[in-house]
Parts: C-alpha cells; structure tokens; sequence
C-alpha cells in the first residue's frame, strides 16, 4: 500500500515538479491554497504534508494545529523561501517534523520525507506495543472450562487466515465483540483499526451510511464527505454485530463489497476500494431467517466459513464464579476499594442462578457488588425456566420472547435500563414491549 503524501504548494510549476518526482513511491495530492489544503486534510489521512509557508490565502504554519488534531497522525515538513531562525524554531514548536529552506535539491526533500515516515511507523508501533501490554487478547476471555479452552482454540485458528470470514453465534450477552476482537488481535491485522458496528435497531439509511459512508449532497443533511466504517477500517477488520437484523437492501450491497472488495459510497459516482477483513455475530438462527426469506442465502454462505459458538453462562459451569471474582476484583479496583473475596454462600448463590443475561448481567451484578460490599439477592431458580415450562410446541415464538423479557424484567427489579442492558436491546425497546404486553411501569 503506498504512502499518502500532501503537497501544499501555490507555485504551479513546483508543485507539478513534486508530483511528479514523489508518485512514483507516494499516492500524492496537491493543493495550492489554504483552504484547500484544510479541506483534504480534515476529510482524508495523510502519512506526510509538505507545506509551503507563503499561500494566497493564508500561512501553511497555521495547518500544522489543525494536522495536529487530525486523526491520521500526520507528519509535517515546512518549507519556505524566506529562511528565518525564528521561523523554524515556531514551526518545529508546533509540531512540525522538519523545516526545509528554498531552493532545495528533490533527493534532499525525500529523504526528509522518508525519515518523515520512518518517524510515523515508529510511533505506530509504539502504540501496538503499548495496546499489547493493556490488553493481551485471550486474556481478556475470562473462563477455564472445557467448552471455553476449544472456543479459544477455535479463535486461534480463526486468526491465522487473516482473510478468512468468521461468524460468531452465542446469546445476547454472552461476549462476542470479545471474541470478535481476540481474533482481530491475534491477526496480522492486529496493527490496523479495528471497527465495529450493531446493526439491530438502526434506520436502513443510517446503517448504509454508517457502513459505506456519503458524499456531501448524497440526503439533506449530508453537509460533508463522510468515511464510512469499512474505509476507516482500512487494512483491519470490521466487526458487524446482530448481522441477522441487517436490512435486505443492505445485504445486497454488502454481498457486492465481500466479492470484489468495492462500494458506492452513498450520492458517489466512483467506487471505492478497501481491504478489509469482515467478522460477524448474531444471537438469531440464520439459517432459519434465510428459510423465512428475511436473510440472502448468498450472503449467508459468504459469511459463515468459520462458525464460533458461544456457549451460554449456564452452560459453562465453574465460569461463572471465576468471572465474579475476575469483574468484582476489577470494579473494587477502579472504585478505590480494598480486595474482596467471595463467600462460599455467594459462591452457591452465582452457581444456582440461571444468567439469563449471561456475562453482561453477572458484570452489572458484580459493580454492583464492589460498590455496595454484598451479592444483591438472586433468584436460583433460572429465569429462562420460564420459557420451557410449556413444550415448545405448544407455544409460539412471540410467547416464549414476552415470557423471557418479563422474567429478566422482574429479575431486574423491575429496573427498564438493567433489563435493558441484560436482554441486549434499547431501553425504549424494551419500554414499547413492555407497553404491548400491559405493564405500565411508571420511569
């Protein structure tokens, strides 16, 4: 992948002689006035800007706070005709890597560039190693059980093929951007973004556009260019969670994007081509919504090369306690509170309930725990009992999802943004289910 260079130059003749020399090795763009130059840089990355000092519209110094700001970590080369110490001492305070007189030879101002870049990879490293040392990927998977030492096996596996596509099945709750995450960690992608977006709940317009992205002009509101998550994950991976509420027109262009690598960006003209590894989740039946006519088949085939499975908390037997002492020793410590151990009753306690929230609710339970010193009172008897008290074919679907809400909803205390957060969906969500099914909780 070449590098990205701007070229801030209002001399013509100059600024076409730079081109020239620099596309060779650089994707290069030029730009001849500030305002210009502004523009690219707040809407596009650059790896490198070389500016000039002197433009129509006001002074190339003044960009080096704004490429400062800017999130592609920039670096800055400074040239002028009018070589003054004072000069190069205010740019080089303000952030600029080097400061080049004119007139200067080409082979002078590239290797300035390539030390430039050689600075830039250092620093991105650098960070790499410092993300590393925060957060080792299947560390921060939590459970020693049988089932959970051949799910990370999988994840191992995954990894390797950084262009394999994954799909991650399991509960609401249960961990899957975790594991979506530990894959892109443990990738040769590790490097690059890691992006994520949940599809359930969103407009068909704004998930199109938070996917591909817009053209300023594309809707009424679209003042300004936008990236989309699959550009901004460029070279890393993009983790679309509840792909099985994707709207079907959306499918379609996803299906486009996963075969030849390319979209339209919303209101664009010219397609757009990126390199991205895309990992989903889902705690639907996918199979069952392409039999229904809800879900491309096409699409489902593209996705699901590599099948992880979550298992569920209650399924995971001695997990559980494990992961209450891992998030309960994790809360005391950012409330500034001394250790605490769990007792043999609270031990019982956590191993009797049925998590119908999985490791989402026993994470909400255990801050709650660190804050308050004691285990808040659990039900033992396992809240999802209550979807298989009637055989399930005597019921519907809509039953056992009414059945399920309203146990985890009374589980919650009657709580709309704990039960919320438990059964994964929005608090305005589950207050209009809650409406259908006649319960008028006052907020």
């Amino acid at each position: 992948m070449k590098t990205k260079l701007l070229i801030v130059e209002d001399d013509q003749l100059l600024g076409k002689s730079l081109v020239r020399f620099f596309s060779k090795e650089h994707e290069t763009t030029l730009t001849n006035t500030f305002a210009a130059a502004k523009n690219a840089i707040m809407y596009e990355d650059f790896d490198v800007a070389i500016l000039d000092v002197n433009l129509p519209d006001g002074e190339g110094t003044d960009l080096l706070p704004i490429i400062k700001n800017s999130p592609g970590n920039t670096e800055a080369i400074v040239v002028t005709a009018y070589p003054e110490v004072q000069m190069a001492v205010k740019t080089l305070k303000m952030g600029a890597f080097d400061y080049v007189n004119k007139p200067f030879e080409l082979v002078d101002l590239q290797l300035c560039v390539n030390n430039a870049m050689t600075l830039k990879l250092a620093k991105q490293n650098l960070g790499a190693i410092h993300a590393m040392k925060d957060r080792t990927s299947l560390d921060s998977i939590v459970g020693s059980s049988d089932v959970m030492q051949e799910m990370k096996k999988q994840i191992i596996l995954a990894a390797q093929s950084d262009e394999t596509r994954v799909l991650i099945s399991g509960e609401t709750g249960t961990g899957k951007e975790l594991v979506a995450e530990a894959v892109h960690m443990l990738s040769p992608r590790k490097e690059r973004p890691f992006m994520s977006i949940n599809s359930a709940g969103l407009p068909e317009q704004l998930v199109e556009s938070e996917l591909f992205g817009y053209e300023q002009g594309a809707f009424t509101d679209a003042r300004k260019n936008k990236k989309g998550l699959i550009e901004m994950a460029s070279g890393g991976t993009l983790f679309m969670d509840e792909i099985g509420d994707l709207p079907m027109s959306t499918q379609v262009k996803l299906l486009r994007f996963l075969e030849n690598g390319t979209f339209f960006k919303l209101g664009a003209t010219k397609e757009t081509k990126v390199n991205v590894r895309i990992i989903t989740a889902t705690h639907r039946n996918l199979e069952a919504l392409v039999k229904e006519g809800k879900f491309r088949e096409d699409l489902f085939f593209r996705l699901n090369v590599v099948n992880i499975v979550i298992p569920p908390l209650a399924k995971r037997g001695g997990d559980c306690i494990e992961l209450a002492q891992y998030y309960l020793d994790k809360y005391r410590r950012k409330m500034n509170k001394q250790p605490m151990e769990l007792s043999a009753h609270d031990r019982r306690v956590i191993l009797d309930y049925g998590w119908p929230g999985n490791v989402r609710e026993l994470r909400n339970i255990m801050e709650r725990t660190a804050l308050f010193g004691h285990l808040p009172e659990l039900n033992p008897k396992p809240a999802v009992a209550l979807v298989h008290e009637t055989k399930p074919e005597m019921c519907c679907l809509k039953d056992v999802e009414k059945r399920h809400i309203l146990s985890v909803y009374e589980s919650c205390e009657r709580n709309k943004t704990r039960a919320a957060n438990v059964l994964g969906v929005s608090r305005l969500t589950l207050r209009k289910k809650l409406e259908e099914y006649g319960v008028d909780d006052p907020d």
